[in-house]
């Protein structure tokens, strides 16, 4: 045995004496056969309590050997890939295949990357298999699938010869439902596609930059001036590289603005600096007993008179206007009234120009209530309306929504010297992204696509069905729909209702299970009886949930809950005045507010914020992930740095191990750097979440327990009107009851 340890290298080592250690059979991988990466994962299958018969085999490599073992792990038959001749990019398509009830073991005849595809196909219930046998690549087969499950008509577009990032400006082009045929143009590559994409989501003129003799950047400046409002027509030349078309797009909108700031500053006359040129001496002697001054912006002309006793004519004056160069905005009445001695002001406004007005931006106008906010009103008295105030508005198949206004063109204006002031032209809006709703070929309209609930949300236009039911009880049985549900009474006990989008109960809920994608409205509330459960993506909105169980993707807003679990990963709001909160456990990862905490009865109550379970679950898991590939990078540098000691560079090409492992430390590394930035972007979460507080209008009773991450504090006595915090205790966090209205930093604004 002493022979043979000699032959294993310091990580093979390592594995051995770490199974061990755990209590494993390590003899299952004893043999310097096995490299230390593959010993490592024979060594975790067995922590699993695998059976790991089918690892035992050397032919494996250790990337197949981690994609059987994940299949075991996950209970799945693994002799279905369990072959070195597969590869383990194939083996990861099948396991993963199989992981959801897909079996794809007879696609691998083609390349790994399409096999995924097909089995992503598979599961999203569509079939790209035409395109497959029409030899697409995975990239293409990918915005195909894309297009299939969301229901794109991309069919008619598609040629073998488009590439990928092509495809997916058809597909992104006719979701927001444009025109594509105007870029579906062999001639075009997929970034002038793109150009001429958005500017038609920008409702532009594309045809002064749709030729595909301008490359992309040149495109693009054209674009942003049409944009801008600018006269493009100086520049859009494909004489002109898209560094000059830059440089002459800022140039212009330069002089656009400085005609702006001409304008904005002609409203009125600086009389002090038209003194100090009627009163220059340095200025030529004049031939005629008057001077003609132009104000600093050009914007307005004067007449100064310097003989009095002379009587001026109109013709003397036109003359010396015109030698003066002024061209436009002569006022002939007051010229006239000068002539005839019917002014006896020494200085006369003689030609004003005219400032540009630029022109109106395009707008929408919606045809229903674009601000309904999903939230209870709160009434002057102090009480809650969950009855009147309105959740959605509703609309018919064929309703007109929304109409979009063009944008209008500006006027020019000049000054005294006819020099133009160009105006802008209004912006154009994009066209409305959403779903079920039609643009009309004008691309103004909008008319809904079936009957249902319309909303505007962060400049995003849904129309989705409504299934609307009087009364849901055991009778009836259980309800499942894509779109939103309304139940116009009340809900029964021991019946399940499932929405794709929101669901909305305008009656009594007992203890019923409601699940859904968007939001959960409930207009009065639900007693639940500890059999009650509502589970939202986004919030749910109640008035009152006694002894169910909630959770909440959003926030919570009730006006009281009683005994029951609330978890929200927003916030729970129970602020109104008579927001309560008592008996239970609730948890607003971002805080929680209510007007009193707890009863003067003492019911148990647990309130809890700053700790998202399932961030730090994620926190952990990418924990777990980041140190087993650093534990494998480590490994493989080391077998890298063995075989480079051992063999020179011509036996090193022949070792296919050797590509694997470089292949294999470039790909960890890739991760690496991912899993890092991951871990980065949950710890900064995660220290948001550290500044959550406890807020209570009212009062805290005595009592009641808080949870602010892992810091602890229990009510001792009666508390109004605070906010509950975390702060620094010499070397511990503690939770301390601030007066609301003070800063936190005043040591008086701590309770006693």
């Amino acid at each position: 045995m002493a022979e043979k340890t000699t032959l294993y290298t310091p990580d093979q080592r390592f594995e051995i004496q770490e199974g061990k250690k755990k209590g494993l059979n390590t003899t299952v991988y004893e043999d310097p056969i096995f490299l230390a990466i593959q010993m490592r994962e024979i060594r975790l299958a067995l922590e699993k309590g695998l059976d790991v018969s089918v690892l035992r085999n050397p032919e494996l490599d250790w990337l197949q050997m981690e994609e059987i073992r994940l299949g075991l792990e996950d209970r799945i038959d693994v002799s279905r890939y369990a072959d070195p001749a597969i590869s383990y990019h194939a083996m990861r398509q099948i396991r993963k295949g199989l992981e959801c009830g897909v079996d794809v073991s007879d696609f691998l005849d083609y390349p790994p990357m399409v096999v995924r595809q097909i089995r992503k196909s598979r599961r999203d219930g569509v079939d790209i298999m035409k395109y497959v046998a029409e030899g697409y690549k995975d990239d293409q087969l990918e915005q195909i699938r894309i297009s299939l499950t969301r229901k794109v008509p991309i069919e008619e577009y598609l040629r073998v010869e488009y590439r990928a990032p092509s495809i997916e400006e058809f597909r992104v082009g006719l979701e927001k439902g444009l025109d594509i045929t105007l870029y579906v143009n062999p001639s075009y590559e997929w970034r002038q596609m793109r150009e001429i994409r958005l500017g038609l989501e920008n409702r532009i003129d594309t045809s002064l930059f749709s030729n595909p003799l301008f490359l992309a950047p040149q495109m693009r400046e054209i674009r942003l001036g049409i944009e801008e409002g600018l006269d493009v027509s100086s520049y859009a030349a494909l004489r002109f590289s898209a560094m000059d078309m830059r440089n002459m797009r800022l140039a212009l909108r330069e002089e656009v603005n400085r005609a702006a700031r001409i304008s904005s500053s002609s409203e009125s006359l600086d009389f002090d600096r038209l003194d100090k040129l009627v009163s220059d001496e340095n200025a030529p002697v004049e031939e005629v007993p008057f001077k003609v001054i132009i104000s600093p912006d050009g914007m307005e002309a004067y007449l100064s008179v310097i003989d009095k006793d002379h009587r001026l004519t109109e013709e003397e004056i036109f003359k010396e206007t015109w030698n003066c160069k002024i061209r436009k905005g002569l006022l002939r009445n007051e010229i006239k009234k000068i002539a005839e001695g019917a002014i006896e002001e020494d200085t006369i406004l003689i030609a004003v120009g005219q400032n540009a007005k630029n022109g109106k931006d395009g707008w929408y106008e919606y045809f229903f209530n674009t601000n309904v906010n999903r939230r209870p009103k709160l009434l002057p008295d102090g009480s809650v309306d969950y009855q009147d105030i309105e959740w959605y508005d509703a609309v018919k198949k064929g309703d007109v929504i929304a109409l979009y206004h063009k944008a209008e063109d500006g006027v020019d204006g000049y000054d005294v010297e006819g020099n133009i002031l160009k105006s802008i032209r209004g912006r154009e809006q994009p066209v409305l992204a959403g779903s079920g709703f039609v643009m009309d070929k004008d691309r103004c309209t909008y008319t809904a696509k079936t009957d249902g609930m319309v909303k505007l949300e962060n400049d995003r236009l849904e129309v989705s069905e409504m299934l609307e039911i009087e009364e849901v009880t055991t009778a009836v049985g259980n309800v499942v729909f894509e779109g939103s549900i309304r139940v116009k009474e009340n809900v029964g006990a021991g019946v399940v209702i499932r929405a794709g989008k929101d669901i909305i109960i305008d009656g009594f809920v007992e203890g019923a299970t409601l699940e859904a994608e968007g939001d959960i409205i409930l207009r009065k509330g639900i007693n639940g009886a500890g059999r009650g459960k509502i589970r939202a993506k986004g919030n749910v909105s109640a008035k009152f949930i006694e002894s169910a169980d909630v959770y909440a993707g959003g926030s919570i807003h009730i006006d009281y809950a009683m005994n029951s679990v609330l978890y929200s990963e927003e916030m729970v709001e129970a602020k109104m005045r008579t927001g309560t909160i008592v008996g239970g456990v609730c948890t607003g990862v971002k805080g929680v507010s209510a007007q009193s905490i707890g009863s003067k009865a003492g019911k148990q109550t647990l309130i809890r914020a700053g700790s998202s379970t399932a961030l730090l679950k994620l926190n952990n898991e990418i924990y777990r992930k980041l140190s087993s590939a650093q534990e494998e990078v480590r490994i493989l540098d080391n077998v890298r740095r063995e075989m480079e000691a051992k063999l020179d560079p011509v036996q090193l090409a022949e070792q296919p191990v050797y590509e694997k492992v470089q292949n294999a430390l470039y790909t960890k590394g890739r991760e690496l750097e991912d899993l890092t930035a991951r871990q980065e972007e949950v710890r900064s979460r995660l220290l948001e979440l550290s500044r959550a507080v406890i807020l209570a209008k009212g009062t805290i009773y005595d009592g009641v327990r808080v949870q602010l991450g892992s810091a602890n504090w229990v009510s001792e006595k009666e508390l109004t009107d605070v906010t509950l915090r975390k702060a620094r205790n010499g070397h511990e966090e503690k939770i301390f009851a601030y007066h609301n209205g003070r800063d936190p930093g005043d040591p008086d604004a701590i309770v006693e």
